[in-house]
């Protein structure tokens, strides 16, 4: 006997993108492929590619600080030149150049006498290895030496205080965290740019401008190497208030016009807007990058990262009010959008106050750690990742799942990276009896740890998701029950199980069984559509649900091929195909399934179920043919018995 397996396949999501998504699963997931047909390379594309290029080019050199490791004087001030700290990346006081040289919190840079007058003055590099990039943590070139006028806090005559830069030194979760800060920044880059190159248009473009600034990845290794050239850190410094500017306008155009690139009627009045909050955000930057020329510059960062981060709250409450008036399916996918900015948008903006400005500091003595801010920042790549998959997905499952996952993840990883960064800890202090490599660490250690939290995570996942969660087994019960009934049933009576029994179980907006017959896959029971829509399967129209036969597994079919006047958009249309067929019957019978009422699509977990549920449907058919054999035999030997009695 052969019936559907779990294995799931994808057509076409998106009829404007030139790509072909086919996709099996395995015993557990739905693992997608992308075979893409390149478009033609317009202007658009190129600025495209000069852009992403940019954008990882500037986080790409920090990559370099996971295995190796560049200078720091110590210091860290903020934009004003008040000195905040005076160990920075060092371990102790004893380790760091600025505290060596007599530098203590509250002391002041002497932004007047150090400002940029010449811009190849020695002053000028000394004070832009400081404050170059905005204030706080800087990395410098390892042997910089600088020279900065202080005020000292306690009173006195300014003084001039030399600093050579010192190598600094990296723990293993630093360097682990910062690996993942730079992958992750590039894997966001390039999925906002692919979004863009499949779909160019406004709201894509929105996006990309937004993700290509706003992403996991470090910039410190590149303002590191324009040190020497203070003209280039003023080009740096001028791009990165154009693309603060550029990203913050992006993010309210796309939060306007998602999911169909095109605003709500009330809003549509003000688009415009977003622009001039972009410019007027480059102003606020750009004013802020000042403090080179003398100027106090931290409440002018201060208020641009709030007016920032007052953007970022209208874009969610813009998507929140869009939503509802959005149909069922569409309002899935805004709700992915949604989650994803309520994790990655705070998450940033906690990270950024904490590196960037003294404002958590100065208003409650919070001081967070390199990798405590590297990690606030990698959670910045969940909203590339649902929005992502909401705009490329037609159809999109309930959001609650990658949450729970991505929760049980958060949660192992912590467990499992604790006790090796601890162990790591205790070794380095006895480097002389256990003499183990870093190089060990990252590619021995680190990979034995990923493979043990991809077991732990599938083992969760399935604890969770099986059995914690009361509907999955309820659902569960009630195909398990309507597949017992099909093994008394007649096939009339398997049809309209196979069609309500799911429809009922998993809440979907619809379903139907086609039987196929000279050829012709025709309609047989249905629930959820109407007695004139969609009465037989062609195989042109309909090549990906009869593409389930060939397979023997769950199709999921493309979207677009579906909409039409006779379905109802967005939720009347079928969502997989669940073919019927066995050795004994051979092709017996394709059953269609729509997404749940709510917009979601059919989840993995769910196609399991249902492919378990056609196993059983083929054995209900595989009995009632046996039965019906049965009683034409019968009959046919009642009929013999009839003949050979009477008489010649």
């Amino acid at each position: 006997m052969t019936g559907a397996t779990v294995s799931v396949e994808t057509g076409r999501m998106d009829d404007q993108a030139s790509a072909t998504f086919e996709a099996s699963q395995g015993d557990r997931g739905i693992a997608r492929g992308l075979r893409l047909a390149w478009p033609r390379i317009d202007p658009g594309r190129m600025l495209l590619v000069v852009l992403a290029v940019w954008a990882i080019a500037i986080i790409a050199p920090d990559g370099y600080r996971v295995f190796g490791s560049l200078g720091s004087f110590g210091l860290v001030a903020d934009n004003d030149g008040v000195v905040i700290d005076t160990v920075g990346p060092f371990l102790t006081p004893a380790q760091s150049p600025a505290a060596a040289a007599g530098i203590v919190e509250g002391d002041r840079i002497d932004l007047r006498a150090m400002r940029c007058q010449r811009v190849l003055s020695s002053r000028c590099k000394s004070l832009l290895a400081v404050l170059g990039g905005l204030g706080g943590p800087q990395i410098v070139r390892p042997r910089a030496a600088i020279d900065l006028v202080i005020h000292p806090a306690s009173g006195g005559a300014p003084k001039l205080v030399h600093l050579q830069a010192v190598r600094t030194t990296r723990g293993f979760a630093d360097r682990i965290v910062l690996l993942a800060d730079t992958i992750v920044g590039i894997i966001v880059i390039l999925a906002a740019a692919r979004l863009v190159w499949l779909r160019p248009d406004r709201m894509t473009w929105g996006f990309f401008l937004y993700a290509m600034w706003f992403n996991p990845g470090q910039t410190y290794a590149y303002y590191a190497m324009l040190q020497p050239w203070p003209v280039a850190m003023y080009a740096q410094e001028f791009a990165e208030a154009l693309a603060h500017g550029a990203g913050y306008a992006g993010l309210l155009i796309f939060a306007l016009r998602f999911p169909l690139d095109s605003p709500s009627a009330p809003l549509r009045r003000y688009e415009w807007l977003a622009l001039g909050v972009g410019v007027v955000i480059f102003g606020m930057w750009l004013g802020s990058f000042t403090n080179a020329f003398g100027e106090h510059t931290e409440t002018l960062t201060s208020v641009a990262l709030l007016s920032g981060y007052a953007v970022d709250a209208i874009a969610v409450l813009v998507l929140i009010a869009r939503r509802r008036s959005l149909p069922a399916v569409d309002g899935q996918r805004m709700l992915w959008v949604i989650w994803g900015c309520a994790i990655g948008l705070p998450a940033f903006i906690f990270a950024e106050l904490a590196q960037s400005t003294s404002l958590l500091f100065s208003a409650a003595g919070l001081s967070l750690s390199s990798a405590g801010i590297g990690l606030l920042y990698l959670l910045n790549g969940v909203l590339a990742y649902f929005v992502s998959v909401a705009v490329t997905h037609r159809r999109v499952i309930s959001v609650s799942v990658p949450l729970r996952h991505g929760t049980i993840l958060t949660a192992l990883s912590l467990a499992v990276g604790i006790p090796i960064v601890n162990l790591h800890e205790l070794l380095s202090h006895y480097q002389d009896t256990f003499p183990i490599p870093e190089w060990i660490w990252l590619f021995v250690v680190a990979p034995i740890a990923l493979v043990l939290l991809q077991r732990l995570h599938e083992i969760g996942v399935k604890l969770v998701d099986r059995v914690l969660n009361r509907r999955f087994h309820a659902a569960r019960a009630h195909l398990a029950q309507a597949g017992a009934a099909m093994l008394g049933s007649d096939a009339d009576e398997i049809d309209r199980l196979l069609v309500t029994a799911p429809v009922d179980a998993l809440r979907l907006s619809c379903g139907a069984v086609f039987h196929g017959r000279d050829g012709t896959f025709r309609r047989g029971y249905a629930a959820g559509w109407d007695a004139g829509v969609l009465t037989e399967l062609r195989p042109g129209r309909d090549a990906a649900a009869l593409r389930s036969l060939d397979t023997h597994t769950i199709v999921r079919l493309p979207r677009p091929d579906w909409d039409g006047p006779q379905l109802e958009a967005h939720l009347k249309e079928p969502s997989i195909a669940l073919p019927i067929a066995s050795d004994s019957l051979g092709t017996a019978a394709i059953a269609l399934y729509g997404p749940h009422i709510n917009g979601n699509d059919i989840d993995e977990d769910e196609c399991e179920m249902l492919a378990d549920f056609g196993r059983r449907a083929v054995m209900g058919y595989e009995r009632a043919a046996f039965q019906g054999l049965r009683k034409e035999v019968a009959e046919l030997r009642a009929r013999v018995a009839t003949l050979q009695g009477s008489p010649a």
